[in-house]
């Protein structure tokens, strides 16, 4: 222990108050990023995170026991202050101040969004741009469109603040959480559209349905059954989706100006992928023609699948303030024509 110590106070540069608890080697940006912390919780509460008599104690108070953590911003604010305060972030703080460096943020990116996801919540700021995909085909793509656009400066000078849906929720799981926040919070829409996201919109023709899964299309592209707008159609979150954002872009142009707490929409941008080449393919690593794909064909239904017409309107009503008979509109429309 006494050569770490030394190490410590004779390797580093820097206010003693402000480094953190990692070993001298490991030094890198979550250094800064757990530097920033303390500078963020003092800025907020006038005081440090950890307190101690010394430089010594202090350097023991960081690194000393790696299971104390530092206490939230929350707790060392004045009961009208905390009342005010944003939750989102003193969570953000709280994960800059983690001694562990695994549990800090894995870049200045990461924490960038989560701050910048705070004004989002806010209604103070909007993104730019939402990426959007639904099958993991789709996510090398949206990756690097993320890469490419986030945090660029267009030629009028608009810094580009990209959201990425993570999350995807394919499989029934609380849809709302990834998508919802980039459509009502976003300028622009990129959905990502694949064989895998869009086959299954698309019924099969009854009157040719054995000959045409004899040709070679799919009756479950990617698994999943293909909609036929009946009561029998499981949801499928692409196509609330596409409910969601067409309602939002129809509003959108029948308004003077948007109102910040019912969507900020103004283009949609959808994106055609193809089958990736396979690793050896003269045209590796790019993409095939969408069009050329073979298996998914079908038509879009008429008819509206119940559904996902009905949990996008509830959506509208809850989340964007929609009136009941403007989301009776929405579950009145066909597969076709939202597609």
């Amino acid at each position: 222990m006494p050569s770490l110590k030394m190490q410590f106070f004779h390797t580093f540069a820097g206010s003693v108050l402000f480094l953190c608890s990692q070993e001298p080697e490991r030094a890198m940006y979550p250094t800064d990023l757990w530097s920033l912390g303390v500078t963020l919780f003092e800025m907020v509460t006038g005081i440090l995170p950890f307190q101690a008599e010394s430089d010594l104690l202090f350097g023991v108070a960081i690194a000393g026991n790696m299971d104390d953590s530092a206490p939230s911003v929350l707790d060392k604010l004045s009961e009208d202050s905390r009342s005010k305060f944003d939750n989102n972030l003193a969570r953000v703080i709280e994960k800059a101040l983690k001694k562990r460096v695994v549990d800090r943020f894995e870049s200045v990116d990461e924490m960038h969004d989560a701050i910048y996801a705070c004004l989002i919540d806010r209604g103070e700021a909007v993104y730019s741009v939402f990426i959007s995909y639904r099958v993991a085909t789709e996510l090398p793509l949206a990756r690097l469109l993320f890469d490419c656009l986030n945090h660029t400066v267009t030629p009028g000078g608009h810094r580009v603040t990209v959201y990425l849906d993570h999350a995807r929720l394919v499989k029934g799981e609380d849809w709302e959480a990834g998508f919802a926040n980039g459509l009502l919070h976003s300028l622009c829409f990129f959905p990502l559209l694949s064989y895998g996201s869009t086959a299954p919109l698309a019924e099969l023709p009854a009157d040719r349905k054995d000959q045409l899964i004899a040709a070679g299309w799919e009756e479950r592209p990617s698994g999943r059954a293909r909609l036929q707008g009946s009561v029998h159609d499981a949801e499928d979150n692409l196509l609330k989706e596409f409910i969601i954002a067409t309602s939002l872009l129809e509003r959108r142009q029948e308004q003077d100006a948007p109102n910040e707490d019912e969507g900020q929409l103004e283009i949609a941008y959808p994106i055609l992928v193809g089958r990736p080449h396979p690793l050896g393919h003269t045209r590796y690593p790019g993409m095939g023609d969408f069009f050329a794909m073979q298996g998914g064909g079908g038509r879009y239904p008429d008819a509206p699948s119940p559904a996902s017409a009905e949990a996008a309107a509830d959506f509208l009503q809850r989340r964007a303030g929609f009136e009941e008979e403007e989301a009776q509109a929405v579950q009145d429309r066909g597969v076709s024509s939202v597609v």
